[in-house]
């Protein structure tokens, strides 16, 4: 997520990013979409990359439209359109988030295209309707599929006798195998998908909606609207994403352990287990089995100490006491760590990812690092937290924290963007 993000530092560094003085041509293909869709308009790049026509990327608003230097005078606007458009159905639909992550590790890597295969390509068929309702036309469509695998050698295809590729391939099992290994559906099947699309009812209910009078502006960017309750989450939803969080961090340092034992002294430690050194009552000891009592350590270990009063088994309860309290400490302070890093980078964890939600400033805005720090002050220090906790049910969706440190989690759906509301 890190690393995704770091990136849009390099395309702003290393391409030309596209707007109504640089390249008109793309930028108005990407209104005119983005307006229609009523999806914010994100920051659309013209790169040299000799193998991805068009891609999106980021983890939320405003999102990346790469376009590729080597294929731009290749397609026409109407071909552009088409292209264009199935990378803005992705982050209409909320696929980016999970692409960028993929695609960090290949997305042609076999093992994760055998993992994440059937998903990835119901995600490309789908957002080929998307561009099919950009562009207008199952031609351009087509054609446009076709030079993208192809380049120049494209244009001298038949797209018709092309298509009809897929039927030898729909007959044999062992050739529909293959698709098993890559990231996206074979391009037959594409052309296939999108001619029986184009005859459904759903399609012509489609189109009249996309068809529909716009202003022919995108929704508004991050600086331009203010965040408002209803654009937060409920109290069910944070919860849900920080539990994800919360398994996920326990699990990474799950093999980690806050302190040791040595010499009947606990130590603090970050990586050592507790050492337990089991010692044989002697033989001519009075104490019974009745007189002796089974403790478990919190690292699994159960010991067995003869009553002498109380004082060894007060001393193993005091050492129990320290682990416990060193122990959330310990996990306290990692999660703090992980959301600091995570939001004030990419702005969302992976939990947050999971459920749709953001953080941001409270004009949609990125967060930075000293609005991050504030606001997880309160995971770090226990007393605030279970301030915050104790205050949530009565928030009414911006809480206590969300307002000292000038953020609000919001909700992947921008409701507030569609409101239009401006600033104060």
């Amino acid at each position: 997520m890190v690393y995704v993000t770091l990136a849009r530092g390099r395309l702003l560094g290393s391409s030309v990013r596209t707007h109504a003085a640089q390249y008109p041509r793309v930028f108005s293909i990407v209104k005119r979409a983005c307006a229609a869709l009523e999806i914010p308009m994100p920051l659309v790049f013209v790169r040299d990359d000799q193998f991805v026509p068009v891609a999106a990327l980021g983890f939320g608003e405003p999102y990346s439209l790469v376009i590729s230097s080597n294929w731009i005078e290749q397609f026409s606007d109407d071909e552009l359109a088409f292209v264009v458009g199935r990378e803005l159905g992705h982050i209409a639909a909320g696929h980016t988030r999970f692409l960028s992550l993929l695609s960090v590790n290949g997305k042609e890597n076999p093992i994760v295209a055998l993992v994440f295969g059937a998903w990835l390509r119901r995600c490309d068929l789908t957002c080929d309707k998307v561009g099919l309702l950009v562009c207008g036309s199952l031609d351009a469509a087509a054609r446009a599929i076709i030079v993208s695998a192809f380049h120049h050698f494209g244009r001298q295809i038949d797209a018709t006798q092309f298509a009809e590729q897929a039927t030898e391939i729909k007959n044999d099992a062992v050739l529909r195998w293959g698709e098993w290994l890559g990231s996206e559906p074979y391009a037959t099947k594409r052309i296939e998908w999108m001619r029986r699309f184009i005859g459904t009812q759903a399609y012509a209910l489609a189109e009249e909606w996309f068809l529909r009078d716009v202003a022919g502006e995108p929704l508004p960017a991050p600086g331009t609207t203010r965040v408002i309750p209803a654009d937060c989450p409920g109290w069910w939803r944070r919860f849900f994403a920080l539990s994800v969080d919360v398994i996920l961090v326990s699990a990474l340092i799950g093999s980690l352990h806050p302190f040791i034992v040595r010499d009947g002294k606990s130590v603090s430690a970050a990586v050592a287990p507790i050492s337990i050194t089991k010692t044989a009552a002697p033989a001519n000891s009075k104490t019974s089995s009745s007189e002796a009592e089974t403790i478990e350590l919190p690292n699994g270990t159960k010991i067995t100490i003869p009553r002498d009063g109380g004082r060894s088994s007060d001393t193993i309860r005091n050492l129990v006491a320290e682990a416990a309290a060193a122990t959330v400490a310990f996990a306290s302070l990692w999660i703090a760590l992980y959301f600091v890093l995570l939001v004030s980078t990419a702005g969302q964890t992976f939990g947050m990812m999971i459920a749709g939600l953001r953080v941001v400033t409270v004009d949609y805005r990125h967060p930075g690092i000293f609005r991050t720090l504030l606001r997880y002050l309160f995971v770090a220090i226990g007393p605030l937290f279970v301030v915050v906790a104790f205050l949530s049910p009565f928030s009414r969706r911006i809480m206590l924290h969300d307002r000292i440190s000038g953020t609000r989690l919001i909700t992947s759906e921008r409701v507030m963007a569609r409101v239009g509301v401006m600033p104060a």
